[in-house]
């Protein structure tokens, strides 16, 4: 059985990234008999995408969405595992699904575009301690520690009229066997 795996690497220039994700797949290809292609130069696709970024949060995906986000510090041990549930298909016990409301939404929105609590404050018409509530809330979500790993965490996702949307089209998560295609962007 054939696996590909697709990776872009953006704004990361350190040769170890690539090395490390290419020997971490070589690990599960060796353990699985499974033949995984990794193509660093492809296309950007929304299909099972691994996004690994900076800042200190825990992995997460949003639900309802094909995307799985993960900070550059994660343990080696906890990447390689999530590796190994994304080739096959699965969500690994390392990602958390979190979900978001409205509100948090547009509050979200306004952080990624470098507002004040002030600006979103009157922007939205609330109050800015329920602002300040709900970043709280956000960072509790992804257990961040401050904004800037938010602002990390999120800034991959297109934000429309309050909704938050992957850049990518309606695909489910993972695709049916035989037709699975997992593409990892790896932002820094």
């Amino acid at each position: 059985m054939e696996r590909k795996i697709d990776v872009i690497l953006c704004k990361i220039t350190c040769s170890y990234t690539k090395k490390g994700i290419t020997q971490l797949v070589n690990e599960i290809r060796n353990g699985s008999g499974l033949h995984i292609g990794i193509n660093f130069t492809a296309p950007y696709s929304g299909r099972g995408t691994l996004v690994v970024t900076k800042g200190n949060f825990i992995p997460f995906t949003l639900a309802h969405t094909p995307m799985i986000v993960i900070p550059d510090k994660v343990p080696v041990s906890v990447l390689l595992d999530i590796l190994t549930e994304f080739v096959y298909g699965r969500v690994s016990q390392h990602v958390k699904t979190i979900r978001l409301g409205r509100r948090e939404i547009a509050i979200l929105k306004e952080m990624i575009f470098e507002k004040s609590d002030e600006e979103i404050s009157t922007l939205l018409n609330i109050n800015k301690k329920t602002v300040s509530s709900h970043k709280d809330n956000i960072k509790k979500k992804i257990s961040a520690n401050t904004k800037i790993d938010i602002f990390y965490a999120f800034s991959i996702f297109s934000f429309t009229d309050s909704t938050l949307k992957d850049s990518t089209s309606e695909d489910p998560l993972f695709m049916p066997p035989g037709e699975q295609i997992n593409r990892m962007i790896a932002y820094g």
